[in-house]
């Protein structure tokens, strides 16, 4: 049997146990900043965070590791922006701060040479990278690489609270650099999800003994909601003063959308895109769905595979004046068939990274910034790299160009001097059994294109060398350039001046049905042609083989033809499932961003004089900054107001007429206030004694009677409304009511 006494109590064995269980108890202390950024911590086990929910442990992790994860949100927006070997850069460098990453590089000294040998190098190495980039010093692209490549270099040196403090103010200066690449609602929401958890990395920072990471959600909530009210102020009457200075972003070449030449695919792969290219804002009724060619680039120069605009004849003309010029040449020649009285409507153009605008025919705007081409492009005199809105003006139908001079006659005729040999032959052959005529000829082209089995697709078969004839007389197949591009130089074949003209075709009304969409989808090309005495005239061969394609928009022709349009076989019906998933999400996303592109980043000088004149009657600078400062401190003086009203002391309705009676006499004399760690009825207590010790020298004995009555009086009703019976009833109730009275009456007496 164990005998229990076989050790003796003053043992070192027994003394030792119940230490050893006192110190198990005790939880180890969480690495502090430092350890963590040397590299010098232990991982700490407890089991206290082990039924924790996963939000309860993030919240609750160290400062170091907080600012690692906000140079992750930080960074990653740029990625649609900004080289991907700079991201790759950033990838490594966060990488190489984790705490376990850290101490094995500190722990070896080669290691530790190698580490800081990284830092310079890799700060050196980015700079020669973006001067390979950009090619250029200076630029707004390149400015905010600069920034991103110093905050990554920054963290190399990331071992004391100062360098965290750095970093998280370097990195908010690279948040609202995001906005100088991208104003969207996508970027916007990047930016806001980025600034909360740079702003919760410094709450960490000034908390990092809280192990449990309470509180630290509550203030954040309390600086983000507190921020909201000054930050509608600041945005309705901050003044929208021009910038003193523009800058343009670089880019050459545009992700998607029409491009400065045209061959046989480009359209058919744009024909797949549901990717939004403009919205419409018609001031009257819009025009019908055949007449809606939203003019981009012509075409003048053709090789036998690519068209390309003619750079000789691309007179410019500004756009200031109150009427265009060729509207001036349309008056010389005919006055009785042209209306002046356009009609107006306004775009807004997503980034193109391209030059020229879109436009009714024929388009003229009064922008300071735009031109017009003598081909009736509108060009911009600089890419267009954000959203851009600009007001058109549409001028009814009427005679352009009814004289060709010999320049644009040879530029609209010229051929390869070979090539496509069965398209010539037929086109001489027509043109002679027409007699002659470019009308009777073009007809007679439409009969034949009806006749042939042509077909529309938007996955027509390869074109090689002569892509004229082996798409006339072998594939019969094709999109939109094919036809437009065979028509043309059938045309010009038969000695009649023509020309292809790129843009949109249609669009379709948006949810709201205010504003008309367009769409890649709806990418276009058409012939012009010359006529004698009529000038420039619409031919859209595409309407011979499709004519829903015009009359309905694209939108409809791919619901009514369905997987066909993507060719055959399973692949087709995977597209064309992908396709209708696609639109759906675009349709609500873009109708969401419209509207944040519309009043939120739209809210230019203009919008903000009407409402801020409609709404508040301002009608000068000064008054508006009135506002805003008054606005301002109204806002400031709520949100303390509010704060102290909730920091305030909550006193129980028995309390509190013993607490103003404790202020009442304190003035008189210190002493007799009550102290902070007193209860009430102790206080009174004192207040007895008190009474007594200086009854001798002030109070009379009735006095003294009288205050030591009133006394006991509210000790008794006092200890009824917090601790009696009484202190069960509803705060409302008749009897509770009339014992609280009872006790203020007393207080005031005394």
């Amino acid at each position: 049997m164990t005998d229990f006494h076989s050790k003796p109590h003053g043992s070192a064995a027994s003394l030792a146990a119940p230490q050893t269980i006192a110190q198990a108890s005790v939880p180890a202390e969480p690495p502090s900043f430092e350890q963590l950024a040397l590299g010098q911590h232990q991982k700490i086990d407890d089991g206290s965070t082990t039924h924790r929910k996963w939000l309860s442990k993030l919240l609750a992790l160290p400062a170091y590791y907080w600012v690692l994860l906000a140079q992750v949100v930080v960074v990653f927006p740029h990625a649609a922006h900004l080289p991907l070997w700079l991201m790759g850069f950033a990838v490594v460098s966060i990488t190489a701060q984790l705490p376990s990453i850290k101490a094995k590089f500190r722990q070896d000294r080669h290691l530790k040479r190698l580490y800081q040998g990284m830092q310079m190098l890799g700060f050196l190495l980015g700079l020669a990278g973006l001067w390979l980039t950009y090619h250029a010093a200076f630029g707004l692209d390149m400015g905010v690489a600069f920034l991103l490549l110093c905050l990554i270099s920054k963290l190399w040196e990331l071992y004391k609270r100062r360098d965290a403090y750095v970093v998280l103010n370097l990195s908010l200066f690279v948040l609202a650099a995001l906005f100088l690449m991208d104003q969207g609602l996508l970027a916007t929401v990047q930016a806001i999800l980025g600034t909360l958890v740079v702003l919760f990395a410094f709450i960490a920072l000034n908390d990092d003994g809280n192990r449990r990471g309470d509180g630290r959600l509550r203030t954040l909530g309390v600086l983000g909601v507190g921020a909201l009210p000054l930050l509608v102020v600041l945005f309705l009457f901050f003044p929208r003063l021009p910038p003193l200075w523009s800058v343009q972003l670089s880019g050459s070449q545009a992700t998607t959308g029409v491009s400065d030449s045209m061959s046989p695919g480009d359209f058919a792969n744009l024909g797949q895109s549901t990717a939004l290219a403009f919205r419409v804002e018609f001031a009257d009724q819009p025009p019908p769905q055949s007449e809606l060619y939203w003019r981009g680039l012509v075409f003048s120069d053709f090789d036998g595979v690519t068209w390309r605009p003619n750079r000789s004849v691309q007179q410019q003309w500004q756009s200031q004046q109150t009427q265009p010029q060729w509207l001036h040449r349309a008056l010389a020649t005919a006055p009785s068939q042209v209306q002046l009285d356009p009609s107006h409507y306004e775009i807004l153009l997503e980034p193109t990274q391209q030059r020229w605008l879109f436009g009714l025919d024929y388009p003229f705007t009064q922008r300071a910034d735009v031109s017009i081409s003598s081909d009736f492009t509108l060009l911009k005199d600089q890419p267009v790299t954000q959203q851009l809105r600009y007001e058109v003006l549409r001028f009814a139908p009427m005679r352009i160009d009814p004289v060709l001079d010999a320049a644009s006659r040879r530029i609209n005729l010229a051929l390869p001097s070979d090539g496509n040999p069965q398209a010539r032959a037929l086109a001489q052959q027509l043109f002679v059994q027409s007699g002659s005529d470019p009308v009777r000829y073009m007809q007679a082209l439409e009969r034949w294109i009806n006749q042939t089995e042509f077909r529309y697709t938007l996955s027509p078969p390869r074109l090689n060398d002569n892509r004229i004839d082996e798409f006339l007389f072998d594939t019969k197949a094709g999109f939109c350039e094919h036809y437009s591009s065979s028509f043309t130089f059938m045309l010009r074949a038969a000695g009649i001046p023509a020309r292809v003209v790129a843009g949109y075709q249609g669009g379709e009304p948006s949810r709201g049905g205010d504003v008309w969409e367009v769409r890649q989808m709806d990418a276009h090309a058409w012939t012009e042609v010359w006529l004698e005495g009529q000038g420039w005239l619409r031919v859209d061969p595409t309407a011979f083989v499709s004519p829903e394609r015009v009359e309905q928009g694209m939108e409809a022709l791919t619901q009514s033809q369905g997987a066909t349009m993507f060719g055959d076989g399973a692949g087709a019906q995977l597209s064309y499932q992908q396709y209708q998933m696609l639109q759906t999400l675009r349709r609500l996303s873009d109708q969401v961003s419209y509207y944040w592109q519309k009043d939120i980043v739209g809210y230019d000088q203009d919008k903000q004089a009407g409402s801020l004149l409609k709404w508040f009657n301002i009608s000068s600078i000064m008054q508006q900054i009135v506002w805003l400062a008054a606005s301002a401190v109204v806002v400031v003086s709520l949100l303390a107001l509010l704060i102290w009203q909730r920091r305030r002391k909550r006193w129980h309705p028995a309390d509190l007429p013993l607490v103003k009676l404790s202020k009442r006499l304190g003035k008189h004399e210190p002493l007799l206030a009550r102290a902070e760690s007193e209860g009430q009825l102790a206080w009174l207590e004192r207040l007895t004694a008190t009474s007594v010790g200086t009854s001798e020298n002030s109070l009379q004995t009735n006095d003294l009677e009288m205050t030591r009555q009133r006394i006991e009086h509210i000790k008794k009703d006092y200890r009824q409304l917090r601790y009696g019976r009484v202190s069960t009833l509803d705060d409302n109730d008749t009897e509770y009511q009339g014992l609280l009275k009872q006790l203020r009456e007393n207080v005031r007496k005394l």
